[in-house]
């Protein structure tokens, strides 16, 4: 890149920090503003005061530059931690929204909206079922890729791009499972669910997804005897260690 682009957008960046946004300034930014200056202008943004501005945010929370995605999830998981804020994420759409930023490709994205939802208990309970059937599809899509005439097991492939990509998502999904207050879930077949995905998650070859089966295990009331003793005496330290805490 030549020397005047590189100074020209490191004169841009600094006047962007620099600028101070009014809330129509954000709002406009939020429709239709440049990659470049939308994510300050979302950092900007200290008070939510109605459903709009909400919808503004959570419609920059995917399909959008990383950079923008990553301040969309800080500032949605601020204002989560907020009840008079939190109560304008709880729609279906913005739920739905928020259940594909857990499993955004930037782990940092993921992470932040998780640390959201920690605070939000009317988030854990509308999202619950959401977290439960896309984890589900998931475990029935690294089925599927078992399936096969090859010799060598898909699952076994660490070269297989399409299943790391599951295999990602269902990190995140059982990790933002585990920050839900399932144990007081409404739904009478939630208990079943979670015992579903966990017996297949135990034994997973992948030990990150096991260690995840495992933390959400130890939070499990009334967690089933077989799966305890499967899991402490799994070969991988970090999984065993989360029910030795």
């Amino acid at each position: 890149m030549d020397d005047s682009v590189i100074n020209s957008n490191i004169q841009k960046a600094l006047e962007t920090v620099k600028k101070h946004y009014t809330k129509d300034e954000i709002k406009t930014l939020l429709q239709n503003g440049d990659e470049f200056e939308k994510p300050v202008a979302i950092m900007s943004l200290d008070i939510l005061s109605e459903k709009e501005e909400a919808k503004l945010l959570i419609s920059n929370l995917t399909g959008c530059d990383g950079r923008i995605r990553e301040a969309s999830a800080l500032k949605i998981s601020e204002f989560l931690s907020c009840p008079e804020t939190a109560e304008f994420f709880l729609d279906k759409l913005s739920t739905e929204t928020i259940l594909n930023g857990i499993m955004d490709i930037n782990p940092n994205v993921g992470r932040a909206i998780i640390e959201g939802i920690k605070e939000c208990e009317p988030l854990q309970e509308a999202i619950l079922p959401l977290l439960l059937q896309r984890i589900s599809e998931l475990i029935e899509k690294l089925k599927e890729m078992s399936k096969t005439p090859f010799l060598e097991n898909k699952l076994n492939d660490k070269r297989n791009h399409a299943k790391n990509k599951v295999v990602f998502n269902l990190y995140w999904g059982m990790e933002a499972l585990y920050y839900t207050n399932f144990n007081n879930s409404k739904t009478p077949d939630t208990r079943e669910k979670i015992l579903e995905i966990l017996n297949f998650t135990s034994g997973y070859i992948d030990y990150t997804i096991r260690e995840k089966a495992a933390k959400i295990l130890f939070k499990m009331e009334n967690a089933p005897d077989d799966l305890l003793q499967k899991l402490k005496n799994d070969k991988n330290f970090y999984v065993k260690n989360q029910l030795l805490c």
